[in-house]
């Protein structure tokens, strides 16, 4: 089943997407909407399942964490299988987790303080469910860009007379951190991950504290880096929508090459993500298509204008997505990891 939404819809949803947590007003300008409008029709999407949440996108490297995504190879055993999905998903490391096809079953993305320590949790993994778990291959995140949706505008909505945009970025990464993050400053980040539009005066009454403070606390934690940006989550499969993992095998990759190649990326309306990684695949992009026709249309576009610097590809089509979260393990750091999968 899909939802239909018209073109003030996807304009609102794709304001969000660049800032999440922007005056209400401000996105009815962008949208030449009233301000009443604009509320009444994310309360329409809300409710109809397509906006999932607004929320806080966390850095865990500015945390002193670091990325490590897991492709997991299952046995046909669907009962072991459910359970293996139901651990995962509630481990409290996990940063992302999806069922694909392809020659991968799971993709499971954790979040961890040391080599040792995503070691041990993959560990634990395979030793609960060697049963299932056939094969599986490691990357570490070393830089992770995230794009808004383009696609809710249309492929030349940024050619549009009137609609005039620069495409944002949000980025994970970067330059690593040992932040250290007190009481209040943890809590205000759960907040924002839960519903990144509360109100600071509605968060300092939750919090215990004052607007002012809030308001400081808020700003150096963006500052900072910590908070990375603010985003929305959609169900895209009600919006007809299908998400993509392509990993790309690359050729004579320089510096220069490379920034060419992402900023074609972070421009182009069904790439939503680019991620540099180690492992056996470099470079990793999150392509959102609406069927594997439209998919095949970017893979041929991108083979045929990069061709120099791109060898192969391979890619999963992502079957369902239990979707990007802030891994519980942020904000429990001093206790360890085998203590939080028990609680789980």
């Amino acid at each position: 089943m899909t939802v239909s939404i018209d073109s003030y819809d996807r304009k609102i949803l794709f304001e969000l997407d660049c800032n999440s947590r922007r005056p209400l007003s401000e996105v009815a300008r962008k949208v030449r909407l009233g301000r009443d409008l604009v509320v009444s029709r994310m309360a329409r999407l809300h409710e109809s399942g397509v906006l999932r949440r607004c929320t806080a996108l966390i850095n865990p490297y500015k945390l002193g964490y670091t990325l490590y995504k897991t492709y997991l190879k299952l046995e046909a055993n669907r009962e072991r299988h459910a359970q293996l999905v139901t651990f995962l998903n509630s481990h409290p490391a996990t940063f992302w987790l999806a069922e694909c096809y392809g020659s991968w079953d799971l993709i499971w993305c954790i979040a961890a303080r040391t080599p040792k320590e995503a070691y041990d949790i993959q560990d634990l993994l395979f030793s609960e469910y060697s049963d299932v778990v056939s094969g599986y291959g490691v990357y570490t995140f070393v830089n992770n860009w995230w794009f808004p949706k383009k696609n809710l505008l249309g492929a030349t909505a940024h050619q549009a007379e009137g609609w005039n945009f620069k495409i944002p970025e949000v980025a994970l990464g970067m330059n690593p951190d040992q932040i250290t993050l007190d009481d209040l400053e943890k809590e205000l980040l759960k907040l924002l991950s839960m519903d990144s539009q509360v109100s600071v005066t509605e968060l300092a009454e939750l919090v215990k504290s004052t607007p002012a403070v809030v308001k400081y606390r808020l700003e150096k934690l963006e500052k900072s880096g910590v908070i990375a940006g603010y985003r929305v989550e959609l169900d895209r499969a009600l919006l007809g929508l299908t998400l993509f993992n392509v990993q790309l095998q690359l050729r004579n990759f320089n510096g220069d090459m490379e920034r060419e190649f992402h900023t074609y990326c972070r421009n182009h309306p069904l790439v939503l993500e680019y991620i540099q990684q180690l492992g056996s695949c470099k470079l990793e992009l999150v392509v959102e298509a609406k069927d594997y026709i439209q998919f095949s249309s970017v893979v041929e576009e991108l083979r045929e204008r990069f061709s120099r610097i791109i060898k192969s590809f391979d890619y999963l089509m992502i079957k369902r997505d239990y979707f990007h979260r802030t891994p519980r393990c942020l904000f429990d750091g001093a206790r360890h990891w085998s203590e939080l999968s028990q609680a789980a």
